[in-house]
């Protein structure tokens, strides 16, 4: 029984041990490095729109920026409050919020529209739209396109 006290113990020490060491990279950074770093990483995002790929991976997000996986992990992490994959699916639904009135997507299922943002799969579009939105996919399209009419009737 005490050799498995041992181990745990041994585990938990490791744990700290890999959250001064991701705390340490994050402050390797200089403030102009991280600004930086966080453009190259919103440039990205926004014109190349990578995360469309459904296998994106952080992998290629560093072969597109130049910045290396461990510090792209660490910056998504320490400015977003996000893993990598969150911060994907994240920008994923700021997709589907630009196309929502969109001629070309006003008729496609959400099946659709979660392959053309990217998603591998409703499942995953589903769970990414509650974690990030608190609603089913549904739900938030009604509402947003909801809103949408209302403003668009009140401007007419």
């Amino acid at each position: 029984m005490e050799n498995l006290d041992m181990i745990k113990d041994d585990s938990h020490d490791n744990k700290t041990d890999e959250n001064i060491n991701t705390l340490s990279l994050v402050k390797e950074l200089t403030p102009e490095k991280k600004e930086e770093y966080l453009i190259k990483l919103d440039n990205v995002f926004r014109n190349k729109k990578l995360f469309l790929k459904k296998d994106f991976v952080i992998r290629d997000l560093s072969d597109e920026t130049g910045i290396t996986v461990h510090h792209l992990s660490n910056l998504i992490n320490s400015e977003f409050n996000l893993h990598f994959q969150d911060y994907v699916n994240l920008k994923r639904i700021e997709y589907f919020n630009e196309r929502i009135n969109d001629p070309e997507w006003k008729d496609l299922s959400l099946e659709g529209m979660a392959w053309g943002a990217g998603f591998k799969s409703r499942t995953t579009c589903f769970r990414a739209f509650i974690k990030h939105t608190g609603k089913s996919p549904s739900e938030y399209f009604k509402l947003i396109r909801g809103n949408t009419d209302k403003a668009n009737n009140a401007i007419a």
